[in-house]
């Protein structure tokens, strides 16, 4: 319990003492908001619906609802209480404390929050004074924008035609950033199961907050249609959308929203210096998407994320390459000057190329393959096996002297491998 609910914990608290210091929110009287209705925390998740982060997902699912159970309170600092913890490093925040009781669907927990005197005094509003808890209220948006996810989406795809007699042989998919994972078992569904459930959610919040007069079952609140159409638009595609108006509708109903992947450092990187785009933008007051996706590019470059790639990895590159970042949603690219490579750390496959020529029916080309690895295999498959090929490569704009990946289904497994390649015609 402990250690996947503290991470989400500390993030929503953090959040919640940033909005605590955001004048604008405190003179629109959304303290009382939060008093009645508790404290709007967002969660933007950024993971894929395959392998390990599926996992993943539905650890954060869990954690993020535990949230629910948190209250949290604001105290003078009039000296540290014995079992508190001291907080070192802000000039406000002197200690916390914590107060679990109950147990298992009644287990809650209480945060005491020691605030510097003046700053309390000075900067806490009544409403959250004399012992005010303010509860948490979590919801969590997901939606996967990298390769994998696409990856995912094209191997359901094929498998069910697979399953339905029809008879395609090859998709382009992509590849992974080089991390230890795999695709293994893919559900997409949990997306949009938990776009839903976060959506309810946020929509009772939303009616709370701005009542339309409603006693009975609460239909979507007219400031949330959008963001259903997205939801509901979503099956089977990778719809940044989700998250950018997720975030924006949290925002305007006085939280906070707060974004995560699988090491927070590249896609996350990709998604905050896109909102932090935003929000320049809106400060100047010029919402012209392509100044947004110009000013993103520069944090990107310069801004502090790449440091943050080089503390974590080493490297100031964030782990994506040219033929990941074709299938990532427009407002997540990355410029390509910052990219590390053909795999983490800029490294290709080690071993040495399995070569196959194919000639192409539809066309006088002679197509030939050099096959660098086939990952996934499991105990017992083949290393490589011929597969027809069709005009799709053509379609999809590849060129001779092109590399990238492609998804193959074997007849007797229907099992989805994939293969990087390089294609040369004659």
């Amino acid at each position: 319990e402990q250690m996947f609910f503290r991470n989400p914990w500390a993030l929503a608290v953090t959040s919640y003492l940033a909005s605590l210091s955001d004048t604008s929110k405190i003179t629109a009287g959304w303290p009382e908001i939060w008093k009645r209705h508790g404290y709007l925390v967002c969660f933007e998740g950024l993971l894929s619906a395959a392998g390990k982060e599926l996992g993943m997902i539905e650890d954060a699912s869990v954690a993020i609802c535990m949230l629910r159970m948190v209250r949290i309170v604001l105290m003078p600092d009039n000296g540290i209480p014995s079992k508190a913890v001291f907080v070192p490093s802000s000039p406000f925040v002197k200690w916390v404390n914590l107060f679990p009781s109950g147990q298992g669907q009644t287990r809650h927990f209480l945060l005491q929050i020691g605030i510097d005197p003046n700053y309390y005094n000075e900067r806490v509003p009544v409403s959250l004074r004399n012992g005010t808890a303010i509860q948490l209220y979590p919801i969590l948006y997901q939606m996967g924008v990298d390769i994998r996810q696409h990856l995912s989406y094209t191997g359901q795809s094929l498998m069910s035609k697979q399953q339905n007699g029809a008879t395609q042989d090859i998709s382009t998919g992509g590849i992974v950033d080089g991390e230890d994972d795999d695709v293994g078992v893919v559900d997409t569904d949990v997306l949009v199961a938990l776009n839903f459930e976060a959506f309810e959610k946020m929509n009772v919040y939303a009616h709370a907050v701005w009542p339309e007069g409603i006693n009975d079952a609460l239909p979507p609140h007219p400031a949330l249609t959008q963001l259903q159409s997205h939801i509901m638009a979503s099956a089977g595609k990778i719809y940044h959308g989700i998250l950018d108006e997720a975030a924006t509708l949290a925002q305007r109903l006085g939280g906070g929203s707060l974004v995560f992947c699988k090491s927070g450092k590249d896609r996350t990187a990709m998604h905050v210096t896109y909102k932090q785009a935003q929000f320049v933008a809106r400060y100047r007051g010029e919402c012209e998407l392509d100044e947004i996706l110009s000013d993103a590019s520069l944090l990107r470059t310069y801004g502090t994320r790449l440091p943050i790639c080089e503390k974590n990895v080493g490297q100031a590159k964030y782990a994506f390459n040219s033929l990941q970042v074709q299938f990532m949603p427009d407002t997540l690219k990355p410029p390509m000057n910052t990219l590390a490579g053909f795999l983490k750390g800029g490294r290709l496959f080690g071993e040495g190329p399995i070569e196959s020529s194919f000639s192409d029916p539809t066309s006088c080309l002679k197509l030939h393959v050099r096959t660098y690895a086939v990952l996934n295999l499991q105990d017992g498959d083949p290393y490589w096996h011929p597969v027809k090929v069709t005009t799709q490569f053509l379609y999809r704009g590849l060129e001779c002297g092109d590399c990238g990946i492609f998804l193959l289904f074997y007849p007797v497994y229907l099992r989805p491998k994939i293969q990087v390649f390089v294609l040369t015609a004659t």
